[in-house]
């Protein structure tokens, strides 16, 4: 029996630990330049998304081609994303929702962490590609337009300390 309780503990606490995130170094991460962003462990990601941006662009290929925006910031905080428009858009998209955070093989055939959120019929995951001088490049996967991925253009606009 005493084995037994012995064998249940360790077990229970192989599983604790191998679950829990794991700590990274971040000591000596540029934050605003990384190339390959999806590869990089839940945490590196978290802190190059979470702040205030411009949302410039967005690239679809279908019917819509490339929309510039001028009057569209992005606000991603632990455990939300809110979208505000001060200006005339060619595309309507504010609002805000709360997400979670995923796992998962995107459609461009990658193994990252998304952005998913969504009740009903609608449905969001963004990822994270990369970050080159604060400027943030996010994919949205479309799964229900065929497989589309959309390509947006963030651009940092306020200062971090990292």
């Amino acid at each position: 029996m005493k084995n037994f309780k012995f064998l249940f503990i360790l077990l229970t606490m192989g599983i604790f630990f191998s679950c829990k995130e794991r700590d990274v170094d971040m000591s000596n991460i540029d934050f605003s330049n990384i190339e390959n962003l999806y590869e990089q462990p839940l945490p590196v990601i978290k802190k190059c998304v979470e702040g205030k941006w411009q949302w410039v662009h967005i690239s679809r290929w279908g019917f819509l081609g490339s929309v510039p925006l001028t009057h569209t910031f992005v606000e991603i905080t632990e455990n939300s994303v809110d979208i505000t428009q001060d200006g005339y858009e060619f595309v309507v998209i504010s609002g805000t929702f709360s997400y979670n955070w995923l796992k998962k093989t995107t459609l461009s055939n990658r193994a990252t962490y998304v952005i998913r959120a969504g009740d009903g019929q609608i449905k969001m995951e963004w990822y994270f590609n990369n970050i080159q001088n604060d400027s943030l490049y996010v994919y949205a996967d479309n799964a229900s337009m065929n497989g589309i991925t959309d390509v947006y253009l963030f651009l940092r606009i306020n200062e971090q300390t990292y």
